[in-house]
């Protein structure tokens, strides 16, 4: 309510009438205001009428209630106001147009008129809607007489007709005259002897005067403002009074001499005995009626055979037969129904429209209130009237451009008496039933008609409707008051079985092959063709494309889509019938996309039986059909897909719901049926792959679509109660892994880790989606392991979502825990990642018809390297997998053209194999583009162990070229250079991975556990290849010197220390290598000597150096060490260890710990090395003596280790008294032992 102050002492009732008149003037007030900031052009209707402010209407609701109880004076109150608001305070306003075209003066003053005008006629709108609404309330509350006149002055000095008049406002001024006409109509239910009065008086004055254009037009807007005068059909008194005043009109009628006169009354006619007619149930047998009808009929006939009256006098003849007695029209209704039949094909539309609205009046008459005449007068009748509105062998319907819905209710009305003949000698004709597939084409109106049709009458069948009601002329009431009674249609299938209660089953089986063929026939001619993701449509707009013959085509479609699930289409397999649905989905047409998403939506909901394949088949739609070089399209289409998952768990609540209803919560947790439960684990691992395809998107807002489709496949497998099987969903571990995963990047973003240290748990999939602080490395970074650095070097300042991906993708994360949902990711992001190729290869032909081949390949190259990373983590060959055989189709097939009519059904196979994987891939490492080359590092470099061997086997070729040394130019040596550098990184990660020491990979030989031949080879020529060049010093080189020293070291810290002897047979190459990464070590060289080290100890170690040392370290710790002169009394390695010991780096200190602890472990032989380790924790600094007694702790607490016991003991106690607490901690722990 607005703030106005009423005397809250006032009576109830007086307060309610004061708050809600209150409001009223404030609320209008605001409407006016609105209406007036409007361009005059704009019609008050769309702003004012019922519908457009619900507020408003129900505050007009509210006064029309209060009315009952206080009319008159709500009346009175009104009439202040509107008096007020036009500014004639007196008794004696009137309504005068403020403007005129014939005004002179200047074009601003004419537009204040005409803005002062539209004031005026919005405050009559506003009046007018109150008027309606209270007015009926008479019957309840009477009113004086003098309100009751002055209603009826007001509203008939608007029907006067304005001579010259044609302003800006002209259409708003007849809106107003309308309104009038309706306050008229709902004051005639009450006050009909007054209105009638005033009528024929104003009429009378009219009649009087000498005939002019004015004076005619006067007459006409009179007899207009009656429009909506409605007949009482009780009590009979009314009814009689009603059709008394209905006789002077028809008096008039007969009259009369001008044309425009007369066809104003005849409309006039129509208006008021078409609701007579449609609420007679059988003939009405009071002598006025009888009368009017005998009075008119005659003379309209005969009138109606002159072309200038035909189409004014054509409705009226209907009406009149519609009103009359059976036997009047049984006598006269076969005559004009031949007129009708002959006009169908008038050239003048609207004569061909009126007739065909005249015939299917008639036909109501005759058939439902009638029931017909004798069998063969009935079929002659009936077949005069299809064969002239259906012509045999036609392929359209006469008249034509007329809407299908007067034809399916002509159909109706003959069904309703005559089923049998409408199904065979009518549907089935229209919907081509029976006919070959040679001869079978597409009739869309007729077939739209049939299809229509039939529904309507089952359904009426179906819902016991009885009759259907006589036709009205749909006029709708200016105040926006027109009540629709939507018919509410049942979309449950109709059964064999249901078509044998209604009557039906003799037709329904022919009906649904006739949709199956109609489906079929529609899909090849405006079904795959117009799919928005068709090179054909690309840059098109709807109204451009669905014109023509495709328009009724299109409006077929949607009626037999609209049809599903209520009708299946026999002939038609399930999975056939969703992926033509799911296809629709993307179509042109806006209607078509949004119906058939409906029925997919209503398969979801109310047929359990179908929720599987529906889901199913809409991710394979996806993955197949909406590629991604339609991006919008793809994130409509997984949205849609959470709408359908959504679908689901509304049906498996409202399950849940009524069993608890049943059962009472007293009997325990209801439980869903049989069907409900784990069969349907699979289709949620489908999902669940899907979703890790869409997650590889560069676009955090499709990737948030992905992270919604995961929790709501968790919400709804919950609300299933599907008991957990081996696989977890994926959504529970990766929001597992989110914090983990964050944490191992973080520290290169410079992000804020607040909520990492404090709240982990607040750390989920989403999280990780959206995060946007990129990733950036440097070269002083020695914590991060390989894969962390490449991919954050490689993605440099992009998008972080790569590490977090790749890190899921580990083969300890995702395809452990949810091994079924990521082999379906694997065949889904192969296909994926087959379409997006060409789009990222340069050379492809889809690129070298464009322009600019550099920026549309490179805005897909992040997608593509996405897919490839999930590709290479997940590929698994056939025979390994768990997923088995699933529907999908062959990447051939998925990427070939639209009308290569695929169906899911037709090819069930089994997954693609990591080696065509490899085969597709691998030969473009020669790609001369930097990010496609990278991108395969990433991707590659994620290989998972169950493909390695395939990939070792593509690689191989690359390898020998990468590795070749002869004499080339700059050109050829760089491009080699790369090959090495991207070579030698995958390598790097798939050791980082461990997939080279896994024992399913064949890196390393099960039982010798020597490293596999080519990656031998490949280590060797590469260390040959660097000691050959170890006096350059370009950025390439430095590159494959830092990753080179990563890749031996993550082989062999990811074996086990008691196999790694074995990992280089060769010992030789073992010392060689060691030494040709003491070169790259920097400070920590073997060649180093102390003082370079104590000038050079405050340098920050670079990762180039520590990747080198960290080699060193793993190469000496490769077994025993073979060289002994390095382990003698005054061996070279003391000095070194000394010097990585010493480093006030901890990552470098740590290292030292580690390699002393292995060199001990390892050679247990060496009495040199212990006692060099254990004069340290005595001579050492602080950090090599902290660091030595910790290795030595380390030995003796993980095996038993030779050694004298009593120097142990001496330096144990010794150490017991160390200031460092870490020391003491681990000298007591030693004592305990």
């Amino acid at each position: 309510m607005s703030n106005i102050t009423i005397d809250p002492d006032v009576k109830p009732g007086e307060y309610v009438i004061k708050s809600l008149f209150a409001e009223f003037a404030v609320q209008a007030e605001k409407k006016i205001e609105v209406v007036m900031a409007e361009p005059l052009e704009k019609l008050l209707s769309r702003s004012l009428q019922r519908g457009e402010d619900l507020q408003f209407d129900q505050l007009i609701s509210s006064m029309s209630s209060v009315a009952e109880h206080c009319l008159p004076s709500l009346l009175r109150t009104l009439f202040d106001w509107y008096r007020r608001q036009n500014g004639t305070e007196d008794e004696s306003y009137e309504y005068r147009p403020r403007s005129s075209t014939k005004s002179k003066g200047d074009e601003q003053q004419r537009e204040r008129d005409y803005l002062l005008e539209r004031r005026d006629l919005a405050v009559d709108f506003i009046f007018c809607l109150v008027l309606v609404e209270v007015l009926k309330q008479i019957p309840v509350h009477p009113v004086p007489d003098p309100l009751v006149h002055e209603v009826l002055n007001l509203a008939f000095k608007h029907f006067k007709h304005k001579e010259g008049y044609s302003g800006t406002n002209t259409g708003n001024v007849h809106i107003i005259a309308d309104l009038y006409a309706e306050v008229i109509g709902v004051l005639a239910q009450s006050k009909f002897q007054a209105v009638r009065k005033k009528f024929v008086t104003e009429l009378k004055e009219l009649r009087q005067k000498e005939q002019s254009p004015h004076v005619v037009q006067s007459v006409i807007s009179l007899i207009m403002g009656m429009k909506f005068f409605r007949v009482k059909m009780y009590p009979v008194e009314d009814f009689e009074a009603s059709f008394q005043f209905m006789q002077e009109c028809a008096q008039y009628f007969l009259e009369v001499k001008d044309k425009d006169i007369k066809h104003a009354l005849a409309g006039l006619f129509v208006e008021i005995l078409i609701p007579v007619a449609a609420a007679v149930k059988n003939e009405v047998n009071v002598p006025c009626l009888k009368n009017f009808v005998e009075m008119l009929y005659q003379t309209t006939f005969e009138l109606s055979s002159r072309k200038k009256h035909s189409l004014a006098l054509y409705p009226l003849i209907t009406c009149l037969l519609c009103v009359s007695q059976k036997q009047f029209f049984l006598n006269n209704w076969h005559i004009f129904l031949q007129n009708c039949l002959s006009h169908l094909k008038n050239k003048d539309p609207k004569m061909s429209r009126v007739a065909l609205e005249s015939l299917y009046r008639l036909l109501w008459v005759y058939v439902i209130r009638i029931k017909c005449e004798s069998n063969t007068v009935t079929q002659s009748r009936l077949m005069s009237i299809v064969s002239a509105l259906f012509p045999k062998g036609s392929r359209s319907v006469v008249p034509r451009d007329t809407p299908l819905n007067i034809f399916v209710k002509i159909i109706q009305f003959i069904a309703q008496e005559r089923l049998d003949f409408a199904m065979k000698e009518i549907i089935f004709d229209l919907l081509s039933v029976g006919k070959s597939t040679k001869t079978f084409t597409i009739n869309p109106e007729r077939m739209n008609i049939g299809l229509r049709v039939f529904l309507v009458i089952a359904d009426s069948l179906q819902q016991k409707d009885g009759e259907p009601p006589m036709p009205t002329t749909g006029v709708i009431l200016p105040s926006g008051n027109t009540l629709r009674v939507k018919k509410i249609f049942l979309n449950k299938t109709l059964t064999d079985e249901e078509a044998k209660v209604i009557g039906m089953s003799v037709y329904y089986p022919q009906v649904r092959k006739a949709l199956d063929s109609i489906l079929r026939h529609l899909d090849k001619e405006v079904g795959r063709p117009m799919c928005m993701t068709s090179v054909q449509m690309s840059n098109k707009e709807p109204e451009d494309m669905i014109t023509g013959e495709r328009k009724p085509k299109i409006d077929l479609f949607r009626t037999c889509i609209a049809a599903i699930p209520r009708l299946i289409p026999d002939g038609m397999s399930r999975t056939d019938l969703i992926e033509l649905l799911a296809r629709l989905t993307i179509h042109m047409d806006e209607e078509l996309r949004a119906l058939a998403f409906n029925t997919l939506q209503a398969l979801m909901l109310d047929f359990p039986d179908w929720r599987e394949d529906v889901l199913s088949g809409f991710v394979y739609f996806i993955v197949r059909e909406v590629t991604d070089v339609h991006p919008t399209l793809l994130d409509n289409a997984v949205k849609m897909l959470v709408q359908l998952i959504n679908q689901w768990k509304q049906a498996a609540q409202m399950h849940n719901k009524n069993q608890d209803t049943q059962h009472g919560v007293a009997n325990g947790a209801s439980h869903p049926p049989p069907l409900e439960r784990s069969p349907y684990s699979n289709v949620f691992h489908v999902v669940e792959g899907f979703a890790l395809v869409i997650l590889c998107s560069s676009r955090p807002a499709t990737r948030r679509l992905a992270v919604s489709v995961l929790r709501e496949i968790r919400a709804l497998f919950a609300l299933l109660e599907i008991p957990k099987g081996d696989d977890e969903l994926a959504i529970d571990v990766m929001d597992r892994l989110s914090p983990s995963i964050l944490e191992s990047f973080i520290h290169l973003t410079g992000a804020d880790q607040t909520t990492l240290l404090y709240c982990p748990s607040s750390i989920d999939l989403q999280t990780l989606a959206e995060w946007n602080s990129s990733p950036i490395s440097h070269q002083f970074d020695v914590i991060s392991p390989s894969h962390i650095w490449i991919f954050a070097h490689v993605t440099q300042g992009q998008d972080p979502w790569i590490i977090s991906l790749s890190s899921f993708l580990k083969q300890e994360n995702l395809p452990k825990h949810c091994s079924t949902a990521v082999s379906y990711a694997w065949m889904f992001a192969y296909t994926r990642l087959q379409l997006l190729s060409p789009q990222v290869d340069i050379n492809s032909p889809i690129n070298a018809k464009k322009v600019n081949t550099t920026t549309s390949s490179d805005s897909y190259i992040g997608l593509w390297r996405n897919y490839l990373i999930l590709c290479c983590s997940a590929a698994t060959s056939s025979s390994s997998t768990s997923a088995g055989s699933v529907r999908c189709s062959p990447p051939e097939t998925l990427a070939s053209t639209p009308d290569s009519g695929y169906s899911i059904d037709s090819k069930i196979i089994g997954i693609p194999s990591p080696s065509s994987l490899f085969k597709h891939i691998v030969p473009m490492m020669r790609s001369e583009s930097m990010e496609i080359t990278e991108s395969l590092v990433l991707g590659l470099g994620r290989t998972n162990p169950g493909a390695f061997r395939e990939l070792i086997e593509e690689l191989h070729p690359i390898i020998k070229e990468a590795l070749e040394r002869r004499p080339e130019n700059m050109k050829r040596r760089r491009r080699r250079d790369i090959l090495r550098v991207q070579l030698v990184r995958i390598f790097e990660l798939l050791a980082d991975a461990g997939v080279i020491s896994h024992s399913a990979s064949g890196g390393l030989d099960n039982e010798t556990h020597f490293l596999n031949n080519t990656l031998l080879e490949y280590v060797d020529l590469t260390r040959q290849l660097l000691e050959a060049e170890n006096e350059k010093d370009s950025d390439t080189l430095k590159d494959i010197r830092c990753h080179f020293s990563a890749l031996v070291a993550n082989i062999i810290q990811n074996v086990p220390v008691h196999q790694r002897r074995s990992i280089f047979p060769q010992q030789s190459l073992r010392h060689s290598l060691f030494m040709l990464f003491s070169h790259w070590a920097g400070p920590f060289s073997i060649m180093f000597t102390p003082l370079d080290r104590y000038s050079d100890r405050n340098m920050q170690i670079n990762r180039h150096q520590y990747c080198a040392l960290k080699a060193m370290s793993a190469v000496l710790c490769c077994g025993p060490v073979a060289d002994n002169v390095g382990l003698s009394s005054d061996g070279y390695l003391y000095k070194w260890l000394d010097n990585i010991l010493d480093s006030l780096d901890k990552k470098v200190h740590q290292l030292g710990c580690e390699a002393v602890t292995l060199l001990l472990e390892l050679n247990p032989d060496q009495s040199n090395l212990m006692y060099w380790a254990v004069d340290r924790c005595y001579t050492g600094s602080g950090r090599v003596a902290a660091g030595c007694f910790k290795a030595i702790a380390n030995v003796f607490q993980n095996r038993d280790y030779q050694c004298d016991t009593v120097m142990l003991l001496n330096l144990i106690l010794f150490k017991a008294a160390d200031s460092s607490r870490s020391i003491y901690e681990v000298a007591m722990q030693l004592l305990q032992r």
